[in-house]
């Protein structure tokens, strides 16, 4: 339960609406909320134990990331991606995550790559238990983990922003992933960039990182089809 935000300073305040934005987020990405459900101010302030005030910030923050939509006096709602939609966020992450790992080839030391490539295994590991147990929301996580933490390393705080954006939108699909062998073939396409950076192959590494998120968009495209 989050705490009631009646007196709180504006410190506080940008936690709650992180927090509440948090919330929301979890019961799209969960299947609670289904693209099209109306987002009701007043049940997620009762719901969560504010006013609607911070409630309405965090819709909007979720507005500006593409996964709420808000329509003149209808009040606002989950989007629904079309095919347009994902092939066009799709086709940015592509952009930017192959930026990434080309300046991280290109830039960092042999022990920052060192760092990476330790960090990048680590998840990978993980992320292997996760697809073994058929463990969706955990699975997202290391996969989320997996690409920031490439783009981390590069230093480009302006890429790691505009990457948050695309990749929030992705798992608006994620029903699309329920059991373990598609997760295991999702961690294999992981498995085989990881591989790709730690020999330094810069066009091996872009290659196959195109044909990873290529072949997720496909899938997720394919899900969302009447």
């Amino acid at each position: 339960m989050i705490r009631s935000e009646v007196t709180a300073p504006e410190s506080h305040r940008k936690v709650f609406r992180e927090e509440i934005r948090n919330a929301i987020r979890e019961a799209i990405f969960s299947g609670e909320l289904n693209p099209g459900d109306r987002i009701i101010e007043t049940y997620w302030a009762k719901e969560l134990g504010v006013s609607q005030g911070p409630v309405r910030e965090a819709i909007r923050d979720l507005e500006a990331l593409g996964l709420v939509e808000t329509v003149p006096f209808k009040g606002s709602r989950v989007r629904s991606l079309s095919e347009k939609d994902v092939r066009d966020n799709y086709s940015v992450r592509i952009c930017l995550e192959s930026k990434s790992i080309r300046n991280a080839i290109a830039l960092l030391t042999d022990e920052q790559m060192e760092q990476l490539t330790d960090c990048l295994r680590d998840i990978l590991e993980e992320m292997d238990g996760c697809a073994k147990r058929g463990d969706l929301r955990a699975f997202t996580e290391c996969d989320t983990a997996f690409h920031r933490t490439i783009i981390n390393a590069t230093g480009n705080l302006v890429l790691l922003k505009l990457w948050e954006q695309c990749n929030m939108r992705n798992w608006l699909t994620v029903p699309a992933l329920t059991n373990a062998e598609s997760l295991k073939q999702l961690q294999s396409g992981h498995q085989h960039i990881y591989q790709a950076i730690c020999a330094k192959d810069m066009k091996e590494a872009t290659s196959t990182l195109e044909d990873h998120l290529t072949n997720l968009m496909d899938g997720f495209i394919r899900d969302i089809q009447p």
